[in-house]
C-alpha cells in the first residue's frame, strides 16, 4: 500500500493554508485470476466509514458532488498508468488537484486537497464482504497517517469524493478522494468572467514584495475614484512593459472578514470581492496627472456604485499579459520622515548701534496688471493708507521673450504709468527712490535651472531669447511670472512709547527699523534689526521688495538675513532659492559664520521642499543641486550632525530624479548617523518610523525587536512593531508572531484593536483574526 496527500488552495497572496505531500509505502502481492471490483459499492463504503468518522467527532458529513469523483477517476486513471503516486500530472491544464477539479466544472470550490494511495488486491470477484474488508483497509490507511487524516478531519472542507482504478498488471488498486470547499460568490460583479483575465500560472512575472507593498500601499480611495500613486514613473513603465499588462482593484468589504463566521471571499481564483474593469499600460500613462516628471498620478479603478459609502478597502491585482499574476493586500503602517538634527544659525551681535520708534512704519506693494504688450494699466483707483508717505519704489519687469528693443520701451512706458498713477490716483509727490526697468533675466536663469536646463542659461542672452520664443508655449507660465510691475509705497510713522512695552508691538517696531535702516544705509542698525526678527516666531518684512533687494546684494547683512529667512522661507520658497543661488555663488568671500548659516539654511528648505512630493516647487530643488555644494559642506567637515543634515537632503534629492545607484548608499549614511545618535526611546521610534516611511520595514522589526523584552519598551513602540511586522505575519512562524501580538495586546491594547478596526485586511490572516475576535471585538 501506499499513500499521498495533497492541499490545494485559492491562489491568493494572503493565504494560511500550504502545500504538502506525504508517501507511505508497502508491499504489493500479484496473482493472475480476474478481478471485478464494484467501485460504486466501494466509493460508498468509504465514504460512510469516513462520515461516520467526521459525525463521532461532530463534524459535518462529505456530501458528494460530480466534479469532485470525475476529478478523482481522473487522476486515478492517470496513477494507474504512470504506476507511481504523484498528486501532478503531465497535463499543464490537469497538473494540480485544483486544475482537474476546474476542467471537470467545479469552479465554485475556493478549497481543494486530495488524499491518494494504492494497495494490494487479490485477482477475484469482490462479494461484499470483501469490498467492506478492502473499504475499511482504505479508511484504516488514511486515517493512520497523520497528513491524510488531516484532510479526512479538515472542518474546512464540505465535499468530497472518491475514483479508483484497477492495475491489474501490477495487481493494485488506486484511490483518491478529492475533497472540496464550495466557495461564496459575491453579488454584483462587474463581470461574469473577470474581465477575461486568466488565472495565474508559471509564466507570470515575479514581482518581489517590496514592490508589491508599494503598489498597495500608493492606492488611495477618492471619492468614487481609485487613484494610484506611484513614486517612480520610470520603474512603473518597466514593470508593466507589455500593452497587456495593467491593474484592476478588488474592492473587499468589512462585512466579509467579520467575527461572527469564517471569512467570506468570492470563489474565484481571481477576486475576493467585486473586481472593478482592469485598466491597462498606455491608459494608466496616459492619464498622469503628476506635475513632477518622474511621478506617476493615475486612474486604476472606480468604485461600485452598490459600495459607496460602505467600509471597504482596494485591493490591487496586478495583471501581466492579461493574466492576474498578483494580489496585493495594502495594509497602511505608521510612518513619517525624521526631522532634521537641530543646528540653529549664529547671529552676529551689533553692539554701537540703537532702535527707533520712527520711520517707515508700513509699506504696502501695489502689483499692476497690464494686458500683455499694453501699457494701460487695469487697476482701478486706490486710496493711500497713511497721510505721510515716506518714499516710494516702482520695479518693472517685462518678460524675456519677443524683442530687446520692444521689451526696452515697454517696460519703460509701464514704469512711467506706475508713476503717474503714484501721482494721479495716490497724490504721491515725491519721486521714487528707486526705478527698476529691465527684462528679468534673473527669475529667467532660475526658471531655466528648475528644468534643468542649466544648458541653455550658460549661453548668450540673444540665443536663449531665440530658444524661448520658437517654445513660447511651453515658457507660457514662466513668462507670465517673469512680467512683473510694482509700485512700493513706504508710509511715515511713529511708535508711541507705551506700546514699545508691549510684546505684540516687538515686530512692528524691528520691521520699522529694518526698512528704515536699509533706506538710510545704516547697515549697523539695520543687522540689529534683523538679530532682534530672529528672536521672533514669524516676521514676513524680509522678503518685501526694498528690504529684499538689499539682502540680497550686501554682503554686510547675508550672515543676519540668512538667519532670518531660516525661520521664514516658507513664505516664498522662490526668493528663498534666489538668495541662495546668489551667495553660495559667492560663498569664499564670506565670513565663516555666513558661510555656516547659508549651509544651515540650504537643509532646511530643501528638507521642505523634496517632502512635497508632487508639488511644482519641488522643481527648485534643481536650482542648487546637492552636487554643486558638496565641497562647501566639506568645510564644515567637523560638524557632524551638519554633514549627517546633508546626508539626508542627498537622499531625498536621488528619490526625487529616481537616482537608485545613490539612494541605498545615502539611505544608510543617514540611518547609521540617526541610530548612533539615539539617545532615547522617542529617538529610536522617529527612526523607526522614518525607516517605514522609506518601506524599509526589516530595520524598523530589527530596531524594535531588539527592545521588546525590556521593561522600557513602550507602548508606542510595542504599537508600531505589531504593525510593521504584521506585513510579514505569512513568512514568519507563528510563535514569532504570537511573541510580538502578546506583547501590544500587554502595552497598548486599545490602539492596537483601534488601528485593526481600521486596517481590517488584517483580519485575513487567521492568527490576528483569532486574537482580534476574542480581545477586541467588544471594545
Amino acid at each position: 500500500m501506499k499513500v499521498g496527500i495533497n492541499l490545494d488552495i485559492k491562489p491568493k497572496i494572503m493565504s494560511k493554508l500550504f502545500f504538502f505531500i506525504s508517501f507511505l509505502f508497502s508491499i504489493s502481492i500479484f496473482s493472475q485470476e480476474e478481478i471485478e471490483i464494484n467501485f460504486e459499492k466501494l466509493n460508498s463504503k468509504v465514504t460512510i466509514l469516513i462520515n461516520n468518522h467526521r459525525k463521532s467527532l461532530k463534524l459535518k458529513e462529505f456530501e458528494k458532488d460530480t466534479f469532485l469523483l470525475k476529478a478523482a477517476e481522473d487522476h486515478s486513471l492517470y496513477l494507474k498508468k504512470i504506476g507511481l503516486l504523484s498528486h501532478e500530472q503531465r497535463d499543464i491544464i490537469k497538473k494540480k488537484p485544483r486544475d482537474r477539479v476546474f476542467f471537470y466544472g467545479g469552479k465554485k470550490f475556493d478549497l481543494i486537497g486530495e488524499n491518494i494511495l494504492f494497495t494490494s488486491i487479490k485477482h477475484e470477484n469482490y462479494s461484499e464482504k470483501d469490498l467492506e474488508k478492502l473499504a475499511l483497509s482504505i479508511f484504516n490507511q488514511w486515517k493512520n497517517s497523520p497528513p491524510h487524516y488531516k484532510n479526512i478531519i479538515n472542518k474546512d472542507y464540505n465535499s468530497a469524493d472518491l475514483g479508483f482504478f484497477i492495475d491489474e498488471k501490477r495487481n493494485r488498486i488506486y484511490a483518491t478522494q478529492v475533497f472540496g470547499r464550495k466557495g461564496i460568490e459575491i453579488p454584483n460583479q462587474l463581470s461574469e468572467n473577470a474581465f477575461g483575465l486568466k488565472v495565474k500560472n508559471q509564466k507570470c512575472k515575479t514581482i518581489d514584495l517590496g514592490t508589491k507593498l508599494h503598489i498597495g500601499n500608493s492606492i488611495q480611495i477618492e471619492g468614487e475614484n481609485v487613484i494610484l500613486y506611484y513614486h517612480d514613473k520610470q520603474e512603473f513603465q518597466s514593470i508593466f512593459s507589455n500593452i497587456k499588462d495593467g491593474i484592476a482593484i478588488d474592492f473587499v468589504e468589512k462585512e466579509q472578514m467579520s467575527c461572527n463566521k469564517p471569512n467570506t471571499f468570492d470563489v474565484s481564483p481571481i477576486y475576493d470581492g467585486v473586481m472593478s474593469e482592469p485598466i491597462y499600460r498606455e491608459e494608466l500613462l496616459k492619464n498622469n496627472t503628476a506635475q513632477n516628471e518622474y511621478k506617476l498620478i493615475t486612474k486604476v479603478g472606480k468604485v461600485p456604485n452598490h459600495l459607496i459609502g460602505k467600509e471597504i478597502v482596494a485591493n490591487v491585482i496586478l495583471i501581466f499579459d492579461n493574466c492576474a499574476c498578483e494580489y496585493v493586500v495594502p495594509l497602511k503602517v505608521n510612518s513619517k520622515t525624521i526631522n532634521l538634527f537641530p543646528l540653529e544659525p549664529i547671529i552676529e551681535v551689533t553692539n554701537d548701534a540703537s532702535l527707533s520708534n520712527k520711520g517707515i512704519i508700513y509699506t504696502e506693494e501695489l502689483l499692476f496688471e497690464f494686458d500683455k504688450n499694453k501699457v494701460k494699466s487695469n487697476n482701478e483707483s486706490y486710496y493711500k493708507l497713511y497721510n505721510k508717505v515716506h518714499s516710494t519704489q516702482i520695479y518693472s519687469y517685462s518678460s524675456v521673450e519677443g524683442n530687446e528693443i520692444l521689451n526696452k520701451k515697454l517696460y519703460n512706458d509701464r514704469a512711467a504709468e506706475i508713476q503717474k498713477f503714484a501721482k494721479d490716483s495716490l497724490g504721491i509727490k515725491i519721486k521714487p527712490s528707486i526705478i527698476v526697468a529691465e527684462e528679468n533675466w534673473e527669475k529667467c536663469y532660475i526658471q531655466l535651472a528648475m528644468e534643468n536646463m542649466e544648458y541653455l542659461a550658460s549661453k548668450p542672452k540673444n540665443e536663449i531669447r531665440k530658444y524661448i520664443n520658437l517654445k513660447n508655449k511651453d515658457f507660457e507660465t514662466y513668462l507670465n511670472e517673469q512680467r512683473v510691475s510694482k509700485l512700493v509705497v513706504n508710509y511715515y510713522g511713529e511708535i508711541d512709547k507705551d506700546s514699545l512695552l508691549k510684546e505684540q508691538n516687538f515686530e512692528l517696531l524691528y520691521d520699522l527699523n529694518l526698512k528704515t535702516a536699509i533706506f538710510d544705509k545704516d547697515y549697523k542698525r539695520a543687522n540689529l534689526a534683523l538679530s532682534k526678527i530672529y528672536s521672533l516666531e514669524f516676521s514676513s518684512c524680509i522678503f518685501d521688495e526694498m528690504v529684499f533687494n538689499e539682502i540680497k546684494t550686501n554682503p554686510k547683512l547675508v550672515q543676519n538675513a540668512t538667519a532670518v529667512i531660516c525661520k521664514n522661507f516658507n513664505l516664498d520658497y522662490f526668493k528663498t532659492t534666489q538668495f541662495l543661488k546668489i551667495w553660495l555663488e559667492k560663498f569664499d568671500s564670506l565670513p565663516k559664520n555666513a558661510q555656516l548659516n547659508l549651509l544651515i539654511l540650504y537643509c532646511r528648505i530643501n528638507s521642505e521642499l523634496l517632502e512635497k512630493w508632487d508639488i511644482n516647487f519641488s522643481k527648485l530643488t534643481n536650482v542648487i543641486k546637492p552636487a554643486t555644494v558638496e565641497n562647501k559642506f566639506i568645510t564644515f567637515k567637523e560638524n557632524k550632525k551638519l554633514h549627517s543634515n546633508f546626508d539626508y537632503i542627498l537622499l531625498y534629492y536621488s528619490n526625487h530624479i529616481n537616482d537608485y545607484k545613490n539612494i541605498n548608499q545615502y539611505f544608510d549614511r543617514v540611518y547609521l548617523s540617526f541610530k548612533s545618535n539615539i539617545k532615547t526611546k522617542e529617538d529610536r521610534m522617529n527612526l523607526a518610523l522614518f525607516v517605514n516611511h522609506w518601506s524599509v520595514y526589516s530595520y524598523c522589526i530589527a530596531l524594535l525587536k531588539s527592545e521588546m523584552n525590556k521593561p522600557s519598551f513602550s507602548k508606542e513602540e510595542a504599537l508600531l512593531l505589531a504593525q510593521t511586522a504584521a506585513l510579514f505575519f505569512e513568512e514568519n512562524n507563528a510563535k514569532t508572531n504570537q511573541q510580538v501580538l502578546n506583547r501590544v495586546y500587554q502595552l497598548n491594547k486599545k490602539e492596537w484593536c483601534e488601528w485593526q478596526k481600521e486596517n481590517f485586511n488584517l483580519l485575513r490572516n487567521e492568527q490576528i483574526k483569532s486574537d482580534f475576535c476574542k480581545k477586541c471585538n467588544n471594545m
